[in-house]
């Protein structure tokens, strides 16, 4: 990704997730001192340069549930 915003560019990055999911963000970087704009930060610099599918292990586990949780809510809106 070559086209870099200046430092001081912000968006806001919305999303409606379950609480279990929340708790889990802010306990995470609670006991890591850190705040979840920080890590939500970190990770969307790190996911701008993945590869497609991903290399990471992990990270191809969370997309094949993050489909799921997609297609789930897809389904019920049915």
């Amino acid at each position: 990704m070559t086209n870099k915003t200046p430092p001081d560019e912000k968006e806001v990055l919305s999303a409606k997730i379950s609480t279990d999911a929340a708790n889990g963000w802010r306990n995470f970087c609670a006991q890591n001192g850190i705040t979840v704009t920080a890590f939500l930060e970190v990770a969307g610099l790190e996911l701008a340069s993945e590869t497609i599918p991903p290399t990471v292990e992990a990270r191809k586990r969370m997309i094949n549930a993050a489909r799921a949780i997609d297609q789930n809510r897809r389904s019920r809106k049915k």
